[in-house]
């Protein structure tokens, strides 16, 4: 909500994401199958803003947000 991002804005931040920007990969616990959750880390506003990533591929292949959000800790970049 403090950023006033639509979904739109959101899909474009996606689209610039680059790998300094990972952060960490994580299980998905909450799925049976379940699938790994990608975390990237973007300096937006001057704020650390955290997002993690599912990857679909059933039916169809495509990407989920998960969480788009103001970091609540300081993150690590494992390739910067």
């Amino acid at each position: 909500m403090d950023l006033e991002y639509d979904a739109s804005d959101v899909v474009e931040r996606l689209k610039e994401l680059t790998t300094r920007e990972y952060s960490e990969t994580l299980v998905d616990k909450d799925d049976l199958n379940p699938p790994l959750l990608f975390v990237f880390g973007k300096d937006i506003n001057n704020r650390q803003v955290y997002i993690k990533l599912k990857l679909k591929t059933e039916p169809t292949e495509y990407v989920l947000c998960v969480s788009f959000h103001y970091a609540e800790q300081v993150m690590s970049f494992p390739y910067t």
